[in-house]
């Protein structure tokens, strides 16, 4: 017999954007990742950048979701760029490169799926 309980069916992660430098300060100069949930479905990382700051191309492993919850970022994926801003947000499969540019200082979640 399994057990239901509340812990196993949810899990807060953040009640508002507030805490966010807090919990992942910005480093002046670079980008600065934390891990802000991990489950078996699926994982978020934070990411705050400082301005001019670039994440160089890259691919992820499992499908993920780009939200931008501070700023705005310029966001390449296959060569294409797409200008997001708070609340702007793209989904982009397994092994696709791409690449995150930050003008001004900006934060963003990426939620990494199960593949």
């Amino acid at each position: 017999m399994s057990k239901n309980t509340a812990a196993e069916q949810y899990e807060l992660i953040s009640v508002s954007a507030l805490g966010n430098a807090e919990r992942n300060p910005m480093k002046p100069g670079k980008y600065a990742a934390k891990r802000i949930f991990a489950g078996e479905k699926a994982q978020i990382t934070e990411i705050a950048f400082d301005a001019d700051v670039e994440l160089k191309e890259h691919v992820a492993r499992t499908p993920i979701i780009v939200s931008v919850i501070e700023g705005k970022i310029e966001f390449t994926v296959e060569g294409r760029k797409y200008p997001l801003a708070v609340g702007g947000c793209i989904f982009v499969e397994a092994n696709v490169l791409h690449a995150v540019y930050a003008r001004i200082p900006a934060r963003i979640t990426v939620t990494f799926l199960s593949a």
